[in-house]
Order: C-alpha cells, then sequence, then structure tokens
C-alpha cells in the first residue's frame, strides 16, 4: 500500500496553497481549489512520481475547503464541469458499449475503434478504483465536497451559469466524520438512492481501505466584516495496520496451508484436526499474526488568527492527538499516530511563541510541512514564490528572446546549482521543532512505513540555475532571434515603441489568457487588460486565473518589491470596469479574486462598472452571502441593456473614467445572452471584441472600421462543422469577419486546446488586412507600431515552435485528454443552450 501527500501550489502572485492527499486506496482528496487549480494538475502530472501515479482532476473524489473565499474555491466550478463533462462522456461510450456487448457485438469493424473502445475500458476501471464510477449506476460520478457554513449557498449560487444534472455532488457544512453515517448539513440530491444502494451491498459510509477524514470547524470573527467566518482544519486518518501474518509460527502450529490461512489473518480463530495426533486442534489468530500497528494521522491545520489557535487547542480531536503521540496508550482499535501537519497559516501566527509551543505538544516524531498563507496583496508581493505554472513561464521566457517588449519575461528567481527546493531548518534551538518549508510539486511518503518522509526525486527546483541560458540557447539554435532580426523595418522602428516603467500617458493590452474551455498548462483562459491613455483600465473577460497573470505580468516591468506594491494597489484600483461577452465560466472565473482584493484597497465609495449577462449578477448576489467582503463593490450593468442603439446606463460614468466615447454590446450566436463589445475612443482607437461566437455580420457593421479586431479562432481551417457544433470561429472565420469590417489589424486568441503554442494557418494569399496576430499569453500590446510588429513576427514563433501539431511538453495522455475534452459540444455551456 502507498499513500502521500503531494503540494500542488503554493502562495504566490498566481496561486494559492493546495495539497492533494493520496490514500492506501488510491482515492484522492483535494485541500482547497483555487485558480489555476487544473493547470497545477496538468503540470503535476509531467512531475509525477511513481507514489503519486496519475494525476488528473478527474481522478479526486474528495474536497475539503478550508475556508469560504476566492482562494479556495475560484477554480471549484471549473473543476466540477470539467469533471463532469469528462467522466459523464466516458460513462455514455461505456453504456454504450455494454450495449453493443450485450447485442452480441463483440468486437469493431476496424482496428482503430477497437483499440478506442479498450482504452476506455482501462478509464472506467481506472476511474472506479478511485471511486468516481458507482458499480451499478452505469458510471455516473460522485464529488464529494466538505467545508465550512456556506458551501451549500455557493454551491446552489453555481446554478446561475452551470448544470451538470447527471454529476452528484454531495456537500458537506461544519462538523463532519466520514466514519458516521450521520453528518450535520449533509446535502444530495441522489443521497437516498445512494444510501438504499450501499445499504443493499452491505456497505457504509467508513473507509476501510483508504483515509477517512473528519473535520474541526472553528468559528472567528473578522474586523469590517459582519458576520463570523468559519475556518476548518482536518484530519486524516486510516484504520490500524493489521500485523505481519507469521507463516513460520503458523506451520510450527501445525496449521496446514490453504484456506485456514486466510482466516488466521483475518483475525478468526480456527479449528482442525491435526494430522500428527488425530486431534482436534484450535489456535488464535494473534498466536500467529504479529501485533497491529497505529494507524496513519495527517492533520491539515488552517489557522488564520490566534483567536482561531485557541478555539484548535480545546478541540478533543487534536486533544487526543497530544495524548497519543506523547503517551502511546490509547486501545489498539483507536489509536492513530500522527506523522505530520501541514501548516496553512500566515507567518505572522507560525511563528508565534503560542502557537509553537503548541506544535511542540505533538512530539518530536511529528514532521510539520509549511504552506504560508498570504492576507493581503502587499503579503504576496513582498514574499512571492516563483509561478507553479512552469510550463506557461517557460514558454513567457521563449518568446522574450524573440523581442522583449512584446513579450516581456516573466519573473523569476533561480536557485542554486544544488537545485534544492526544500528548506529543512537543521539548525535549530534545542526546545524547537523540524518545519519542511513546502514547495510546488513536493511529495511526502505516508506509506509504505519504510519510505515514510520526503520524496527526494520530486525536490529539485522546478526552475534549474541555467535555465534562462539553456532557453536562450534553445531559441537562438531554433533560428527565432535571427528571423526576428531580419525583419530591418520591424527591429528600426521597435526600439522607441515601448512603454517604460512610470509612464501612463500610453495605452496598453495585455493578454492574460488565450486559450479556450479550461486552462491548460501553456494557454491560460479568456483574459484582457485594456489601459487607456489616462492609466485607468477595462477587462474584457475576466477567466479563472485573470489577476494572477497580469499580476505576473506587472511584476516582469517593476524592479523593486516596494514600488511594485504600490504600483499593484494603484493599478488595482484603476481598474474601473469589467466586460463579461457570456455566462460560461471560463470568462468570468476570475472575478471573485477581483472584486475581493480590489475591495481591500479601494473605498467603499469606488465600484467598479460590471457590465454582464444577468445570470452574474444573480450568482454573485448569493455568493456575498457567504462572502461578504465583495459587498458594494461593483455597479451592475446588463448587456442587454447596452445594446448598439441604446443609452448606457453608465455611460457618463464610464466614458468619465475610461475617456472613451461609446461601449456598446452586439447579440451574437453562442449561448443564451451572448455579445461581442465595441468601444470607442480608447488608446487603440476604436476596438472590436467578438467573445465566444460563430462569425456575425451584425458585429462586422458596427464594428466597421475598427482600428484593432480582437476575434475569437478556436479551430483551425478544415474544422468548420466543429465550430458550428459548438458554435465558435475558425481562423478563417475570423479573418473573414476582419474583412467585412475593414479591420486594420486583427489580433487571434481563444485557441482550442489542441494548440497550446500556435495554430497553423494554411489561408495567407487573400487576406486584406494590414495585420494579424497570434495572442500568447503575457503579450503586451502597445497602440501603434507594435501590432505591426506582432504580426511580422509571426514567422519567427513559427521557428520557435516548429512542429506546430506536437507539442513536446504534452505527454500522449494529456493530448488524448485534451481531444476528449474537445469533443464534447457541451463543454463549459449552460444545459439546453447550445
Amino acid at each position: 500500500m502507498t499513500a502521500s501527500i503531494r503540494i500542488l501550489t503554493i502562495a504566490s502572485l498566481d496561486s494559492n496553497p493546495s495539497l492533494l492527499v493520496v490514500s492506501p486506496d488510491g482515492s484522492k482528496t483535494l485541500i482547497n481549489c483555487g485558480e489555476g487549480c487544473q493547470r497545477s494538475f496538468l503540470e503535476s502530472a509531467s512531475a509525477s512520481s511513481a507514489c503519486v501515479g496519475t494525476l488528473r482532476v478527474s481522478s479526486v473524489n474528495r474536497v475539503c475547503l478550508t475556508h469560504i473565499g476566492h482562494d479556495t474555491l475560484g477554480g471549484l466550478p471549473g473543476m466540477i464541469l470539467t469533471t463532469a463533462d469528462v467522466v459523464d462522456s466516458i460513462a455514455k461510450d461505456l453504456r454504450g458499449s455494454k450495449k453493443s456487448n450485450h447485442v452480441g457485438v463483440s468486437g469493431s469493424d476496424n482496428g482503430q475503434d477497437g483499440h478506442n473502445r479498450g482504452s476506455l475500458n482501462d478509464k472506467i476501471d481506472r476511474k472506479r478504483n478511485g471511486s468516481l464510477i458507482s458499480d451499478g449506476d452505469e458510471g455516473i460520478p460522485d464529488l464529494e465536497i466538505i467545508g465550512p457554513e456556506g458551501i451549500n449557498t455557493f454551491l446552489h449560487a453555481l446554478r446561475h451559469f452551470m448544470r451538470r444534472d447527471r454529476f452528484r455532488v454531495h456537500a458537506h457544512e461544519g462538523q463532519f466524520d466520514s466514519t458516521l453515517k450521520i453528518n450535520k448539513a449533509s446535502t444530495s440530491l441522489h443521497g437516498k438512492k445512494k444510501a438504499k444502494r450501499n445499504k443493499s451491498k452491505g456497505t457504509c459510509d467508513s473507509e476501510e481501505n483508504g483515509f477517512s477524514v473528519k473535520s474541526i470547524p472553528v468559528s472567528y470573527s473578522i474586523q469590517a466584516l459582519p458576520m463570523a467566518k468559519q475556518a476548518v482544519s482536518y484530519l486524516f486518518t486510516t484504520p490500524p495496520i493489521p500485523g505481519k501474518f507469521l507463516v513460520d509460527k503458523a506451520q510450527s502450529l501445525g496449521v496446514p496451508r490453504g484456506p485456514l490461512f486466510a482466516q488466521l489473518k483475518a483475525g478468526k480463530c480456527i479449528t482442525f484436526i491435526d494430522p500428527s495426533t488425530n486431534e482436534e486442534r484450535a489456535v488464535r489468530s494473534e498466536e500467529c499474526v504479529a501485533e497491529s500497528s497505529p494507524g496513519v494521522g495527517v492533520a491539515v491545520v488552517y489557522c488564520p488568527t490566534l483567536e482561531v489557535l485557541n478555539e484548535l487547542k480545546q478541540t478533543d480531536t487534536f486533544r487526543a492527538l497530544e495524548s497519543f503521540n506523547i503517551m502511546g496508550n490509547k486501545k489498539s482499535n483507536e489509536r492513530v499516530e500522527l506523522y505530520v501537519m501541514v501548516h496553512l497559516t500566515p507567518k505572522s501566527v507560525f511563528h508565534d511563541p503560542a502557537y509553537r509551543s503548541w506544535c511542540k505538544l505533538f512530539g518530536t516524531a511529528v514532521d510539520h510541512i509549511t504552506l504560508h498563507t498570504v492576507e493581503t496583496l502587499e503579503g504576496r508581493v513582498m514574499d512571492d514564490k516563483n509561478s507553479p505554472f512552469v510550463s506557461g513561464i517557460i514558454g513567457g521566457i521563449r518568446r522574450s528572446f524573440v523581442n522583449s517588449k512584446l513579450y516581456p519575461m516573466p519573473s523569476l528567481t533561480v536557485r542554486n546549482s544544488s537545485g534544492d527546493r526544500i528548506i529543512e531548518h537543521a539548525e535549530r534551538d534545542s526546545e524547537d521543532f523540524p518545519t519542511i518549508e513546502g514547495c510546488s510539486m513536493m511529495d511526502y511518503v505516508l506509506m509504505p512505513r519504510l519510505r515514510r518522509g520526503l520524496n527526494r526525486s520530486t525536490m529539485k527546483s522546478l526552475y534549474p540555475e541555467n535555465i534562462i541560458h539553456d532557453l536562450k540557447e534553445q531559441v537562438n539554435e531554433s533560428g527565432a532571434v535571427e528571423c526576428a532580426a531580419s525583419v530591418s523595418s520591424v527591429r528600426e522602428g521597435h526600439e522607441d515603441c515601448g512603454l517604460d516603467v512610470g509612464e501612463s500617458d500610453l495605452g496598453e493590452l495585455i493578454f492574460t489568457g488565450t486559450g479556450s474551455a479550461v486552462p491548460c498548462k501553456h494557454r491560460n483562459v479568456t483574459g484582457m487588460y485594456l489601459r487607456m491613455n489616462n492609466g485607468n483600465s477595462l477587462l474584457l473577460d475576466i477567466g479563472e486565473g485573470t489577476m494572477g497573470q497580469l499580476f505576473r505580468s506587472w511584476k516582469s516591468t517593476l524592479q523593486s518589491n516596494q514600488i511594485a506594491v504600490d504600483e499593484y494597489h494603484s493599478r488595482l484600483r484603476c481598474i474601473k470596469a469589467v466586460w463579461i461577452s457570456h455566462p460560461h465560466a471560463d470568462h468570468h472565473l476570475g472575478l471573485l479574486r477581483l472584486l475581493s482584493e480590489r475591495a481591500a484597497v479601494c473605498a467603499a465609495n469606488d465600484p467598479i462598472v460590471l457590465m454582464a449577462p444577468p445570470d452574474l449578477f444573480a450568482f454573485l448576489e448569493e455568493y456575498r452571502l457567504v462572502a461578504p467582503e465583495i459587498n458594494h463593490s461593483y455597479l451592475p450593468v446588463d448587456c442587454c441593456d447596452m445594446i448598439h442603439g441604446r443609452v448606457h446606463p453608465l455611460g457618463k460614468k464610464l466614458y468619465d473614467e475610461l475617456g472613451i466615447t461609446n461601449c456598446m454590446s452586439i447579440p451574437v450566436a453562442h449561448c443564451l445572452r451572448s455579445y461581442a463589445v465595441v468601444i470607442d475612443g480608447t488608446s487603440f482607437g476604436k476596438v472590436a471584441y467578438s467573445g465566444d461566437c460563430r462569425p456575425s455580420n451584425r458585429f462586422a457593421d458596427v464594428g466597421f472600421g475598427a482600428d484593432l479586431l480582437i476575434h475569437e479562432a478556436t479551430f483551425e481551417d478544415g474544422m468548420e462543422d466543429d465550430a458550428v457544433l459548438k458554435r465558435h470561429s475558425t481562423l478563417g472565420e475570423a479573418i473573414d469577419v476582419a474583412t467585412k469590417m475593414k479591420a486594420k489589424s486583427l489580433v487571434l486568441t481563444h485557441f482550442s486546446q489542441r494548440y497550446p503554442k500556435i495554430p497553423p494557418m494554411t489561408r495567407t494569399k487573400d487576406i486584406e488586412l494590414e495585420t494579424v496576430v497570434f495572442a500568447f499569453d503575457f503579450m503586451r500590446l502597445t497602440p501603434g507600431i507594435t501590432i505591426d510588429l506582432a504580426a511580422k513576427l509571426t514567422p519567427a514563433l513559427r521557428l520557435l515552435y516548429p512542429d506546430e501539431g506536437v507539442d513536446e511538453g504534452q505527454t500522449a495522455t494529456e493530448k488524448t485528454a485534451a481531444n476528449e475534452l474537445m469533443a464534447i459540444p457541451g463543454i463549459f455551456a449552460v444545459k439546453g443552450l447550445l
């Protein structure tokens, strides 16, 4: 049996602490699901060690949340959608396979289909082993979510923009113990059916071969908030570990090999006829089985304040752990040996003498892993760690060598040549205790016992010392730099076109995400930051991870941390509006972080203008009941009320703050309440953005003469059928819209996961546009020459990625998963709207 803890992400500008607890039976529990969770799984899968095995979002069967906030549940809706869509698709295929077998079809007419069926059955078996697909229920998955009071309110609020009726989510609020049949505030759409099914199978809710979980909720107050919040810690335990069966001892007692051995191993007493004496003999199990060992315990402690610490000290759960780990005198069927404590605490709390004294009560045999949380944006900036999203950062570095002003190099701190990332504090006072600094992708082995401790193969730096030099050499060898330099007109005009630090009289457009549907390793989901000449800005869509990508982009142009703190606060205040194209999750899940962090640095009388479909406002109204920090943080404007030809409800405020002269929505064909937008008077002139849609003549008419068109291009040419089915556009169709619009420049974005780097483009001869640009994450455009520059650098970027169909950073498994995902017609769609 193997069990482990994997650290997925730590606190940084673009991530929050999360970890995975892998049970001996292979089931996986995710602790916190902030923005970027799906990207972290993809990164972790690439660096996966043998003790963890396959890592996919869909392999998680339980999520435990320590509190309610964007940092713990910002990625949860996306995870639910992805898991539901992928597993439900597999389940449907499985049902089809069962039906075919029922009518006597034993194989396929062609080898390819037969191969696919075998691969599918392997996946179904893996998911059953991970408790995601229940026998006898046609392969429909379950997901259990445990967390503080308010989780049910949050999950219920998600109905406004997502529905997966066949995907069961069981939510438990507050106090919870998985070994008990009845738990407080437990809800499930299929709870009665599941209970009946379990009863018929003779099963119960306790985990016999994996970790059971117990939540420890603590209520505490936060200044300036009208309500108390709950901080939830967790204890994961296995049953006592059975002792080894002593074969030699059993044989010496005359027990014949066979079924009697199994009965003794199961704890039963046996009787048999001794062949040497022909008399009946009785042998007790304890005579042939070594004494059992204590169960394994893992504590995840969320302690944001010393007030919470005082309450944790008084809980029966932690007092019992203190008693056993020091005395070891509990009954064998109740024994749990605490192996490790994972501390989700601010540094100020963890280093407080009261907290450290409490940690010492658990004994010297316990290891302590720190995953320090940050409570303020200033804390994130001053103590920023490298991004856990390695593939995206490496891609940004490579592009920066082609042109550093269009593609600023993402900030990076490299370690020494040893590459070790783990800090084990060996030098400490005699009264202190050992701690391990948690790092992204680090494994801690729990079982087998002989391997307990840090997995050394996961301790090397994600960014080795020579990574920048090595990447530069690779780019030089590709010929991309030489190709870029050969465009003499670009090079001569480029030197003075960049925006230096401190300038505020020149606009910019930063792409924080350029992918579709779900985050992938190389491209985040949709988001754009448009800054005006007066320094104020507007966000065009704000998918999951937008703010983290934006902060990381800003950091690349700011040298001093202190300057960065002031600048970040200023730029947050200067975000005056957000426009959201439609209610699909990949276009708005980053909103929770923006509203929360902006509210922390802005006065209550400075809300943003939020232009969105009404689904989002209904969701936010319910979300703020459990996250009151976003109260008064936005002014709602329904996109329907700003359709071309109507007077914008908050036009004067918007135009005064941004300096624009008009902002119009145009209904487009994608899902219900989908819009494109045309904005007049920006730093780029007239800007048109399509959102997600099929090609629209009306959009082309309203945006006629646009200086800049940003258009989705989800699919390559030749995939028109897919584009029609999913109501997206191909590259060629986007170019057709730009031609009809007479747009001066076209930026293509929102690429399918099939194109993690640069999509193929076969149509070039009949393009009437001055420039066509392929967008990348972290790409930064300024008005004028840089747009032209970006288009002319496309050949250099193609040299940087010579084989567009092959991604050397993407495994065959990941490619298969991406293709399966994109094959689902309703991915991220509201049910019934496509």
